[in-house]
């Protein structure tokens, strides 16, 4: 497969690429693979959260605040 990349976005991938020590390539493929990986992670949770509803298994907002609060405290 090739790509053809807008002449800014492969100055930007050089520029990564040189900051790194990398090639141009692997940085487009591992920003590529990163973004792949995000979106499958991503999908799953939504659907999760679509299936939870269906369900009505579903928080109100005091708790999903409570649960919030005690996950991110300190």
């Amino acid at each position: 497969m090739n790509l053809q990349f807008p002449p800014e976005l492969e100055a930007k991938l050089t520029r990564l690429a040189t900051e790194t020590g990398s090639t141009v390539d692997q940085v487009a493929l591992d920003l590529l693979a990163s973004s792949v990986d995000h979106d499958e992670w991503f999908r799953r949770d939504v659907e999760k959260g679509r299936r939870s509803a269906r369900e009505d298994r579903l928080l109100d907002h005091g708790e999903l605040a409570f649960r919030m609060d005690r996950r991110y405290r300190d």
